[in-house]
This record gives structure tokens, sequence and C-alpha cells, in this order.
């Protein structure tokens, strides 16, 4: 992987529990490792062109976008599929023969 695709990876995993009050340009480069501003900028305007990230106006303070949970839906949605088909292999196995 490339540095900037570990940064971009870094920026998401900061925005991650601060879906309320979201965090600032100056706090994100703190927890993504002292990077500077501009450069949190530029991955948070790539992020937020995907979905990824999103920018409260007001307050001049980011968040994780709607993608991600679209993402963690698509998840939620496979799992329970996954559990069902085990649910159902396992009542194949698990009948009493006739």
């Amino acid at each position: 992987m490339s540095a900037s695709q570990l940064r971009l990876i870094a920026v998401i995993e900061a925005l991650a529990g601060h879906e309320v009050s979201g965090l600032t340009l100056t706090e994100i480069a703190r927890a993504v490792g002292g990077i500077t501003a501009s450069t949190v900028l530029r991955d948070l305007e790539t992020l937020e062109t995907v979905g990824w990230a999103r920018r409260i106006t007001a307050s001049k303070r980011w968040t994780l976008g709607g993608r991600t949970l679209q993402i963690l839906n698509q998840f939620h949605a496979g799992l329970a599929t996954a559990e069902s088909r085990v649910a159902e292999v396992r009542a194949n196995y698990t009948r009493t023969p006739i």
C-alpha cells in the first residue's frame, strides 16, 4: 500500500467515534500522526467526494460520511444471510431421521 492510501485509512479511523461533534483539521492531523492540516484537508476532500467523510460547514468540523453506514449495513446483511444459511445446514444435519 502507498503512504497516501495508508493515510486515508488513518483519517477514516480518526473520524470514527466522533459522529456527533466531529473533529477539526488540527485534531485529525494530530490523531493521524502529525501530518499537516493542508494534507488532511486534501485527504478529507477526497473522502468527501466518495461519501466516506462529511464536512459540518457551520463548525468547520468533519465526521464520517454516509457511505460508511451503507457499507456497515451491507456487512450486516451479509452476516444475516450467512447465519441463515448456517442454520439451514445445521437443521439438515441435526434432524431426527424418519
